[in-house]
């Protein structure tokens, strides 16, 4: 597949570590995995950001400072802190926003969506001494915690403990009547499968902001970590067709239909290509 990687720099600041296959996520938290996202879709000085988180993370351990163990009171401790005094909360109201993924914007704002609030807040646990893992779960992102005798769930969006009945009936408002809740679903994932997911999150949002050229390079990201991605390749394609760019949607399409002939979709991608104007197209 030909590498149509965009080329982006921010010429205003420092050259930072891209978003790539070879990225180490072994020895990165995934904080600092998604601020490097972050750093290179908006600019956001990462240096900056920490010293302002660090602040708050000494108030977080100055208050939690009577607690010898990671047990389930000092993790609702915590939660009373983050959620009660500090007000962060899930954003109802705005739910798809741009400034509802952004981590930085969810630090200055305490909103946000499950992703972004459970991104801070693994942060956040790991500080405090808790064993604790991101699950990409199907009706949103979740904090496994595995405490001295049990295993609870958290739904960052709430801020509260789900049950397993909970999580049985999310599972059937996501994915209908049927379905049923199975460890898998909340199997915790690794940190590149939580930034993929972030990443997927995020190129929505700017999507429905009619943003097209920064959800590319969230695509165009995407396909750094997964080059061979056919469905990638193929949403992509939908974002070149946008902007315009016909010939390298063609391609993109192309490719899908070459790597999945049998998909329903093909035959939606060819008549596409079929009624391109190559004419009017933005050359590049």
């Amino acid at each position: 597949m030909t590498d149509t990687s965009l080329e982006i720099v921010h010429s205003s600041e420092p050259i930072l570590t891209l978003m790539n296959e070879n990225f180490d996520f072994e020895n990165s938290s995934l904080l600092k995995a998604v601020l490097t996202v972050e750093s290179e879709i908006t600019g956001l000085n990462i240096s900056k950001f920490e010293d302002s988180l660090r602040l708050q993370q000494l108030v977080i351990s100055s208050k939690l400072a009577n607690f010898d163990h990671a047990n389930k009171e000092k993790l609702l401790a915590l939660l009373d802190i983050l959620y009660q005094q500090q007000g962060y909360e899930g954003d109802w109201k705005a739910f798809f926003k741009v400034k509802n993924a952004l981590i930085s914007r969810v630090f200055a704002r305490r909103k946000g969506i499950p992703i972004s609030l459970g991104i801070l807040l693994l942060d956040f646990l790991q500080l405090c001494d808790f064993d604790v893992q991101g699950i990409c779960f199907p009706s949103g992102f979740l904090i496994h915690i595995t405490l001295e005798d049990e295993v609870v769930y958290l739904d960052p969006f709430t801020g509260e403990l789900a049950s397993w009945e909970l999580l049985e009936l999310r599972v059937r408002g996501q994915l209908g009547n049927h379905a049923k809740l199975t460890l898998d679903m909340v199997k915790p994932d690794s940190h590149e499968t939580i930034v993929k997911r972030f990443l997927n999150v995020l190129k929505a949002a700017y999507i429905q902001a009619e943003n097209i050229e920064v959800a590319l390079l969230c695509s165009d990201i995407l396909l750094r970590l997964d080059p061979d991605d056919a469905y990638e390749v193929r949403d992509r394609g939908f974002l070149f067709q946008q902007l315009d760019c016909l010939s390298l949607a063609r391609d993109d399409f192309e490719f899908f239909m070459k790597q999945h002939p049998k998909d329903p979709i093909v035959h939606i991608l060819q008549k596409q290509i079929e009624e391109m104007n190559f004419d009017n197209q933005v050359m590049h």
